[in-house]
């Protein structure tokens, strides 16, 4: 009876230890870093996704090959948000609850990223936005587990402002999407430009429906008011239809349509885009010189076969303030990281970069310049004479931000 019993003790100590050993090679927490991506893979947001999930794919590939971070491996795990909020909230909590996720990658959507982000205070869960960028994030919305790599719309709107107020341009008119952004931009815009250009002629704006493909109807009284600058909110396919659409009423002989040139926008028009157009991007490879930008491109290009657009970039960004951050901290702790992150330094692919501690925003401003052909970019035009106007010139000021918040409670 003693030897069965033996035995049988044997057989149950060796089960437990293998056991033991399933659930230890088993555990994501013990020996990888899990980033959870709530990205907005379906419609319109297809586009944004892929070159995002490209450069963090690519990250990860190189951190992994280096050894990992804090000797453990980063792996993403993806949700579709199909830019509803709801259903990115619920994939936000999934990622952390059911994926055991340590960290959070934001959608394309603003309106889910305002979704998300309470789901990531909720849990105390770090979230980095890379490509959405309401300004809420960073004022009335604030919470600490947040950190923002994109221009917001503050720096966009009151950056593009601050450079064509510098020009000869006298004249301006307006279009854009009829929804809360095009109305609180053009605000903005309209504010900043009279108390820089207090001369300036500013006809009244036009407003179409947020998703409007023809623009036919309005071009008229656009070329109407003689514009030499159409500040807008529209953007991407939007964008694109206008500029085609408007060519053939002669409106960019006198006029240049100013809004969000991005990578992807530029190869969708590609060459029925004007020359001499003035725009700006949030993270422009081609006017971007120093040493990461150039291997980072590089890098992107000899894996994908094609030029990394503003989204790729502010993603991989993302990662290297997020992987710096664990690394000072020592730590996966969220409030550990936070602290890390909060006035971090790091040189980024737009250069030598901080993260305001105030409001968890990166002093990343815009690049602003006129497109032009360019033999080594077939298919599309880029910008040249680009410049940058700097996050710290129209960003909000603590106390501004402060005053935003106070007024919300």
């Amino acid at each position: 009876m003693r030897g069965r019993s033996l035995r049988t003790a044997l057989v149950v100590l060796v089960v437990a230890l293998g056991a033991g050993l399933v659930v230890s090679e088993n555990c994501p927490a013990q020996d990888k870093i899990r980033l959870g991506f709530v990205a907005d893979v379906s419609g319109i947001g297809a586009t944004f996704y892929k070159s995002q999930k490209q450069a963090i794919d690519l990250f990860i590939e190189e951190a992994n090959a280096a050894g990992g971070i804090l000797g453990k491996k980063l792996e993403v795990v993806v949700r579709d948000a199909q830019l509803k909020p709801d259903i990115g909230s619920n994939m936000a909590r999934e990622l952390i609850l059911s994926e055991k996720c340590d960290f959070l990658i934001g959608p394309t959507s603003s309106a889910v990223a305002l979704a998300i982000t309470k789901v990531a205070q909720e849990f105390k869960k770090i979230v980095y936005f890379h490509t959405s960028n309401t300004e809420a994030l960073t004022t009335t919305d604030f919470q600490p587990y947040m950190f923002q790599v994109v221009p917001n719309t503050g720096i966009e709107g009151r950056g593009i402002v601050e450079f064509v107020s510098q020009k000869p341009y006298k004249r301006f008119g307006y279009i854009g999407y009829d929804y809360a952004y095009g109305h609180t931009q053009w605000d903005e815009q309209k504010a900043k430009l009279k108390q820089l250009k207090p001369d300036a002629q500013i006809a009244e704006p036009v407003w179409v429906k947020l998703g409007e493909s023809n623009f036919s109807p309005w071009i008229p009284t656009l070329v109407a008011t003689n514009p030499e600058v159409i500040l807008s909110s529209l953007w991407g396919g939007g964008l694109a239809s206008f500029i085609k659409q408007a060519q053939p009423y002669g409106l960019f002989k006198t006029a240049s349509v100013t809004s969000l040139f991005d990578l992807d926008m530029l190869r969708a028009i590609g060459k029925d885009m004007p020359e001499g157009q003035l725009g700006y991007a949030r993270a422009a490879f081609y006017a971007i010189d120093n040493p990461q930008m150039k291997a980072f491109t590089q890098k992107y290009y000899d894996k994908y076969k094609e030029w990394p657009a503003d989204w790729a970039i502010m993603a991989y960004d993302g990662l290297i303030a997020l992987t710096e951050a664990i690394k000072q901290a020592d730590s996966l702790d969220s409030d550990k990281v936070v602290k890390a992150l909060e006035g971090l330094k790091f040189k980024s692919l737009r250069g030598d970069r901080f993260i305001r501690a105030e409001d968890h925003m990166m002093n990343c401003g815009i690049y602003v310049g006129y497109t032009v052909k360019d033999p080594k970019y077939e298919g599309f035009l880029i910008m040249k004479d680009v410049v940058e106007v700097p996050a710290e010139k129209v960003w909000r000021s603590v106390e501004e931000l402060k005053k935003i918040r106070a007024e919300k409670k």
